[in-house]
């Protein structure tokens, strides 16, 4: 192996493991995908060991309890819904979403919500913060009930990737949200307010 192929790998390996870079997180088209006044665990953040990899390297994780109701995290329509596993199944493919999409074609997924918990159908039109559906337990959530969202720039994320996101109603992040903290979703304001 040469030098030249050995120093190509490093740089696309530090490319692979690097982070970022991230939107400005005060002017964030995104808001937290949970009600102003309500604080939630992120317990896998970007970049992070576990499912947050690959294509889903710009993913969070909220652990909340079933039934915890879910907004959107920015305006847009509602693209498609899945709501026909139970709470407890486990299986990869065995998760229930809502997904919204917004002006910039861009799609915003909400992923292990509870049986039947969208409160949104395709076609509707929501606004950031608005209800759209309650947390849950199904698909790969390692038993712990979650909310898992994610940003991507086509419809699945093994197609695309995911997009770095940062959330203008919280906390300063402007490398996204971190690991292992709670974040408190303060009272929404419009972006660059």
């Amino acid at each position: 192996m040469g030098l030249a192929t050995i120093v190509a790998i490093a740089v696309w390996s530090d490319r692979e493991q690097s982070c970022g870079p991230f939107p400005d997180w005060n002017t964030s088209a995104y808001v937290l995908p949970y009600a102003a006044g309500s604080s939630y665990y992120v317990s896998q953040a970007n970049c992070s060991s576990g499912g947050h990899r690959g294509p889903y390297r710009y993913a969070y994780d909220f652990v909340m309890p079933v039934g915890t109701i879910v907004t959107a995290a920015r305006a847009g329509i509602v693209a498609e819904i899945r709501m026909k596993f139970r709470d407890g199944q486990s299986g990869e493919g065995e998760s229930n979403w809502v997904k919204i999409r917004h002006a910039d074609n861009t799609i915003a997924a909400y992923s292990h919500l509870t049986e039947r918990g969208a409160l949104v159908k395709p076609g509707d039109r929501v606004e950031a913060g608005q209800a759209i559906g309650l947390s849950g337990n199904s698909g790969n959530t390692g038993g712990l009930p979650h909310l898992h969202f994610h940003l991507c720039p086509c419809d699945e994320p093994v197609d695309c990737g995911t997009l770095p996101t940062t959330f203008r109603n919280t906390d300063p992040n402007p490398d996204g949200l971190l690991t292992r903290r709670n974040y408190l979703a303060l009272p929404l304001t419009k972006p660059g307010a």
